[in-house]
């Protein structure tokens, strides 16, 4: 009898790579979720596998989400108003305080003039750090936009008049 439980019991250690007794299976990597470098050498059979792996493992995500938002309900359930209330301030704060920085990024950008897109960029939790690291960023974007080659005077308008036929052209070569 011990033996048929200790087989079952190596069974699931072997299945989920837990150690024997209980324990969390080990963390997987979540961008192994994204297709990788190996997945066409599986062939047609280990992808369909792969697919179907990749569809449960998405709904057990979904159900895994749903359960928390229960669990969280029931657990609001039984807290005061006061509780409650000091966890939407908790919230309302959080977002405030990262709200204002977003807003200070774009300010020290305009200031700066410096493109939309680089603002997000911009790092330092003050007004003096963020103007250094734009004005960092902006010796960067002005040395990469400036251009490495000397333009062709013989291009566009200025140089010598074109000449209008053939003969002129050759004659004009041969001078």
């Amino acid at each position: 009898m011990h033996r048929k439980w200790w087989n079952l019991i190596r069974i699931r250690t072997i299945e989920t790579g837990a150690e024997p007794g209980g324990g969390e299976p080990p963390q997987s990597d979540p961008q192994a979720n994204t297709g990788g470098e190996g997945d066409e050498k599986l062939g047609e059979h280990g992808m369909t596998a792969l697919k179907n792996e990749r569809r449960a493992n998405k709904s057990l995500r979904e159900q895994l989400a749903a359960a928390n938002a229960r669990i969280k309900e029931f657990e609001d359930r039984d807290k005061t108003d006061a509780e409650k209330a000091s966890e939407r301030i908790a919230s309302l704060e959080k977002s405030n305080t990262g709200n204002a920085a977003k807003a200070l990024r774009y300010e020290v950008a305009v200031d700066k003039q410096l493109p939309k897109v680089l603002a997000e960029r911009l790092q330092g939790s003050t007004r003096e750090e963020l103007e250094a690291d734009a004005d960092s960023l902006l010796k960067l974007v002005s040395v990469q936009n400036k251009p490495n080659v000397k333009p062709d005077p013989s291009q566009g308008k200025g140089g010598d008049p074109k000449p209008h036929s053939l003969s002129e052209a050759i004659s004009a070569y041969y001078k």
